[in-house]
């Protein structure tokens, strides 16, 4: 694995983490969320799966057999993503602004936002965010990197179904409305 593409994905998701952990501190006080036993086990997931797509090639065989040729093209494009994935996450979190939350939940207070990248997918924090997993995954290509993928996508359709019944009795028809019409995580797709 070529290290300058590494070494600038390491230093992404270290910004990635000190960013979101400061902006955890501006959030509301919560009006409705998911029992604690869906989010304790759905975090477990999550980071179960950044784990082991971090982990490169650091893990026992054969977890560590690598899926594609060690090409630069492929850690360019991986660095990519990880690049253009963190953007879409940090932007849809600045757009939900103090609405956001850790955890699934409905805040006091909060509105409906459609707009930004919200007018284009439901769940721009997960799909940025898996976006940037791919393309570590795609730079470490080893069987744990996929396999790391495989739970944080898990855990993201957990998450954003969870969502979706909370949103769907705080907000009724509005949020059926636009559940109907912009799709959940990939644009256009899905």
């Amino acid at each position: 694995m070529p290290h300058p593409y590494w070494e600038i994905i390491s230093g992404c998701w270290l910004l990635f983490w000190v960013y979101w952990s400061f902006g955890a501190r501006r959030i509301r006080s919560p009006a409705r969320q998911a029992p604690l036993a869906f989010t304790v086990l759905n975090t477990g997931l999550l980071y179960a799966g950044f784990v082991l797509v971090l982990l490169g090639h650091s893990v026992p065989r054969p977890l560590s057999l690598r899926l594609t040729p060690d090409a630069a093209w492929i850690a360019a494009l991986g660095t990519a993503l990880v690049i253009a994935g963190f953007a879409l996450a940090i932007w849809a979190r600045r757009v939900l602004g103090a609405n956001w939350s850790g955890v699934v939940r409905v805040a006091e207070g909060q509105r409906l936002v459609r707009s930004g990248p919200y007018a284009v997918v439901r769940n721009p924090i997960y799909s940025g965010i898996a976006l940037a997993v791919f393309g570590t995954a795609l730079v470490t290509s080893t069987v744990a990197a996929l396999i790391g993928f495989a739970l944080v996508i898990v855990s993201f359709w957990q998450k954003a179904r969870m969502e979706e019944r909370l949103l769907l009795l705080e907000f009724g028809d509005e949020y059926a409305a636009y559940r109907a019409s912009v799709k959940s995580l990939i644009p256009f797709i899905l």
